[in-house]
């Protein structure tokens, strides 16, 4: 601390003036890229997460990647609870909580109130279009014929003019909305899929991020049906016997709807791409983030959170893939060396303990989690054969475990 005459003195002063009002945001590359995505200021910062959560660094590149355009719903779980620790607030844009089980409902809720309100400003533009000068009508035409950032944003910095009675009033709701709904998979494959699913049988423009920690993080590690076959949880102290629910096999029967699974750790830059293009995607898209969780026990320690991820991807374990509806094509974009399975799982505890509490069924259990994994990636390289064929193919197996 120094006193404020002796910093007026030296001229800090000055400095931080110049500072606050004459530094701004630069953007020098595409902010669609990897380097590019970390020049924009995050509106997500200094959460309470555990060390090395795997879930912070995708909401972290999001608001990175939309800005202040954005407004969240999220679901009850760890990412409420380090998304809001009274008395801070890690992020700077529209951010709400809601319950687990109508979280999807709600996000819905936000952008079918929006767009009622964009009806309204349409209405009150066709309507009295008349009083605006045609050297100036161009900015309420685009608005007119389809409202995206740009036509938002040139018709924001018009409506000062004043020249439609009322539309000032409404100002705050021109510019387009990023609406993004995001929670956990104990909300997204379990008590919150119903309302998943009635998001996607609708056509809003929502986006939908699940932070896959394949377990109920932040309620003491549950297992969800995210959770695999061997796996060892609360409510599966054995190991779990049932396989993974596969949430977007099925949301790909939902042909308007844009998929993806993504992971940092593997490849970023699909990561990157894959959100930007839900974004764009003029409907409902959902999108599965592979989130290495403290309760996973990660012999290689939470400061390898990001390794784990790549090698979950190289071993077969999460694959990365999307499917977007504009073309309908099925895009599998990783490799897997199965070979490198057992010696993934068996570099975590929720597995390695497997063969001290259940030394019996261990091995089996694990052989029917890496059969299920090949029968899942066997699965996706069909349908990212057929697609582009335009064709369909069965489902996969599911490999059924016989231990009682």
């Amino acid at each position: 601390m120094t006193d404020v005459l002796t910093l007026k003195k030296n001229g800090m002063l000055d400095a931080l003036e110049y500072l606050e009002n004459h530094v701004t945001e630069k953007h020098p590359l595409s902010s669609n890229t990897i380097k590019g995505s970390q020049f924009k200021k995050p509106r997500f910062e200094f959460s309470g997460a555990c060390a090395g959560c795997g879930e912070t660094p995708y909401i972290k590149l999001l608001t990175q990647l939309f800005g202040s355009n954005m407004v969240i719903s999220n679901a009850t779980g760890c990412s409420s609870i380090y998304g809001a620790p009274a008395p801070s607030m890690p992020y700077s844009v529209p951010w709400a909580n809601s319950l687990f089980e109508d979280n999807a409902e709600f996000g819905f809720g936000f952008s079918i109130a929006d767009m009622t309100m964009k009806e309204n400003i349409k209405t009150l533009i066709e309507k009295n279009l008349y009083l605006v000068p045609k050297n100036e009508i161009e900015p309420y035409n685009e608005y007119l014929k389809d409202i995206t950032i740009e036509s938002g944003n040139k018709l924001y910095d018009t409506v000062d003019l004043d020249r439609i009675p009322g539309l000032k009033d409404l100002k705050d709701f021109i510019k387009k909305k990023s609406f993004w709904i995001i929670g956990g998979d104990g909300w997204a494959y379990d008590i919150g899929y119903g309302g998943i699913d009635h998001v996607l049988a609708n056509n809003q423009d929502v986006n939908i991020l699940v932070l896959d920690t394949e377990v109920y993080s932040n309620t003491g590690g549950q297992a969800s049906k995210s959770s695999r076959t061997g796996a060892i949880a609360k409510f599966a102290a054995d190991g779990k016997k049932i396989a993974k629910k596969d949430l977007t096999a099925i949301a790909i029967t939902y042909p308007h709807v844009y998929v993806g699974a993504i992971s940092l750790g593997a490849n970023m830059q699909q990561a990157i791409k894959v959100l930007t293009e839900a974004e764009a995607h003029k409907g409902p898209s959902l999108i599965i983030a592979y989130a290495p969780c403290i309760s996973h026990g990660i012999l290689k320690g939470m400061e390898n959170s990001i390794l784990e991820e790549k090698l979950a991807t190289e071993a077969g374990y999460f694959p990365l893939f999307h499917r977007n509806p504009s073309d309908g094509k099925f895009v599998l974009e990783s490799k897997a060396d199965f070979d490198k399975y057992r010696e993934f799982v068996e570099g975590e505890d929720r597995y390695r303990m497997l063969k001290t509490i259940n030394p019996d069924h261990a091995e089996e259990l694990l052989e029917i989690n890496k059969q299920n994994a090949i029968n899942r990636y066997k699965y996706y390289e069909r349908l990212a054969k057929v697609t582009n064929e335009e064709e369909v193919t069965e489902e996969p197996k599911q490999e059924e475990s016989t231990t009682e």
